[in-house]
């Protein structure tokens, strides 16, 4: 799989150190594109404010610039992510897609689709717990 091209979705985890989705992302693809996605759902629906907002620019400045260094960039995209990752999915020739879990209701149905389409399209997905100390998920088989 190492000739393969892979995507990283960030979303809450906008850093590259400590971040075990995208470390097997870039161990397993030889050409992996960092993506960030501005979800019209949560501006729609009120749940960031003036500082909020204001501090995710800084956030995605700041990871574009240390991509940059790495001789890489941060692609961004606005709309909904379960329209758009299947199409770039398919215009890239993708093979493997990662991103960080997250615990939210939203989240959880959006992830839930997209993780079923990548099934469908034989696209790997790598999906790992970082933004919380455990994974809630084992913590609920328990």
């Amino acid at each position: 799989m190492k000739n393969s091209i892979g995507i990283h979705w960030f979303r809450k985890g906008l850093r590259l150190h400590d971040n075990p989705s995208l470390k097997l992302t870039l161990e397993k693809c030889s050409k992996v594109y960092p993506i960030f996605i501005w979800d019209p759902y949560f501006a729609k629906n009120g749940f960031a404010g003036p500082n909020r907002w204001r501090f995710l620019i800084e956030a995605l400045a700041d990871l574009d610039s240390s991509l940059r260094k790495l001789n890489s960039r941060l692609f961004v995209f606005r709309g909904k992510p379960t329209e758009l990752l299947p199409k770039i999915i398919e215009d890239w020739s993708v093979s493997l897609l990662s991103f960080e879990k997250d615990t939210e209701p939203y989240a959880r149905q959006r992830d839930q689709f997209v993780y079923d389409f990548c099934t469908k399209k034989d696209v790997e997905v790598i999906t790992m717990s970082s933004h919380t100390l455990y994974d809630l998920d084992s913590l609920y088989k328990m």
